[in-house]
Formats: structure tokens, C-alpha cells, sequence
């Protein structure tokens, strides 16, 4: 995570006498460098809606509204902390889709709001966690992460080529309110899968990684 400079140590400013114009210590060089009292730049989720006007986002023409897919690496400028996503565009007059769009857009600038995908999953892992009654620790054997290694896409856990039974219980558990986003997140590993594997068998990958969350 990268730190964005603060005022650490505040100036004090003390009044000037009437007519005189210089500007409070410290506010020139913070006008240029970009830098305000936000000692952290805002979070943006997977679901959040990102508004950046022109010029705060490369690069198109007008502002942006985009609905989180995908976040990416972080980049620092001189005008300030700068992010990678990828999702689809949204017509801002009446929220619909237009198409799927990668950015890169300053932080510091940029408006996000919980779009309607990450209220719905918020609200359904708070559900998830009210009603889970509480277990004892299970032994190690039993808390490796069922997570794909690339480039053989094996689990982490078994060993079974991903997404294994456990991998598929635990995301059906975890986007039980989402479908739509559920679909989104193993679509994207799928396509990760044809850059990283052997051609298959026509339709394999696609009932591997996606096809059985469909059928549900």
C-alpha cells in the first residue's frame, strides 16, 4: 500500500496584517503537488461505481462512471496516486452499461460509491457471518486455502485441478447473493487459464471454470 504524505506537522498560520496578500505557509507548495489534509486515499472494491471527470482518468474524452470488475497495481505520479481498473462503463443519465473499459484513474480525484453488486455482497457475507455459528479451530490439515497456482491450475489445497469441490463450495458460499458476480470473477480466471494451459477439448475450459456455476 502506498503512503500518501500528510500534514504531519501542521503550519500555523498567524493572520497577516490588513493588505497584505501572501498566501498561509505551505498552501502554494500543496496547490502544486496535489496534496490535501487526506492522509489516505479512498478504498475502491470490486462492485464500487468510480466517477472521474476529464483529466482525471486516461484516457477518453468527458467524464467516466465504471463499475469495478478488476483492480489493479497502483502507480505514483507527480500529481498523485494513480490506480488500474478494469469494468464496464456506465452511461452516467441512466446507469446503463456501455461497454467494458480499462483505466488508469487518480485517486485523489475520483468520487466511488458502492455500486449495486457490492451492496449485494456485503449485505450477503453479513448474513453469511450473523448466521455462522461459532466453530473451534480446525486443525492445519484442514485450513489450506483451495486457491489456484498458475500456470498448472492445481489448488493450493488438494492438489485437484481448480476450481476443486472445496474451491467450488467456498465461492458458492461467498457470492450465494451474486450470481452475476460470481460469474464475472470465474470468467476472469478462465481467461487467465487459455494464456496459461495446453489447448483442450472444445467447450473443457469454458465446464471447467464457468459452465458449473451456470448450471446452477
Amino acid at each position: 500500500m502506498d503512503h500518501v504524505p500528510g500534514n504531519d506537522s501542521p503550519s500555523v498560520y498567524h493572520p497577516s496584517p490588513a493588505g497584505d496578500t501572501r498566501a498561509a505557509p505551505g498552501r502554494a507548495a500543496r496547490a502544486r503537488t496535489g496534496l490535501t489534509n487526506r492522509s489516505r486515499p479512498p478504498v475502491v472494491r470490486v462492485g464500487d461505481i468510480v466517477v472521474a471527470e476529464e483529466g482525471s482518468y486516461r484516457f477518453g474524452l468527458g467524464p467516466l462512471a465504471l463499475e469495478v470488475v478488476e483492480i489493479g497495481a497502483r502507480e505514483r505520479h507527480a500529481d498523485g496516486l494513480w490506480i488500474e481498473l478494469r469494468g464496464v462503463e456506465l452511461r452516467q443519465a441512466d446507469t446503463a452499461r456501455l461497454r467494458q473499459r480499462r483505466v488508469l484513474v487518480r485517486l485523489d480525484a475520483a468520487r466511488i460509491r458502492p455500486g449495486l453488486l457490492s451492496r449485494r455482497r456485503r449485505a450477503g457475507a453479513a448474513r453469511l457471518a450473523a448466521l455462522a455459528p461459532p466453530t473451534p479451530p480446525a486443525p492445519a490439515a484442514r485450513q489450506a486455502a483451495h486457491l489456484p497456482v498458475r500456470p498448472t491450475w492445481a489448488c493450493t489445497g488438494c492438489g485437484d485441478p481448480w476450481p476443486c469441490a472445496a474451491a467450488r463450495a467456498h465461492l458458492l458460499a461467498e457470492y450465494a447473493d451474486d450470481q452475476l458476480m460470481l460469474s464475472v470473477h470465474l470468467a476472469r480466471h478462465l481467461v487467465d487459464a487459455i494464456s496459461d494451459l495446453p489447448p483442450g477439448k472444445p467447450g473443457e475450459r469454458y465446464a471447467r471454470f464457468l459452465g458449473w456455476a451456470r448450471r446452477r
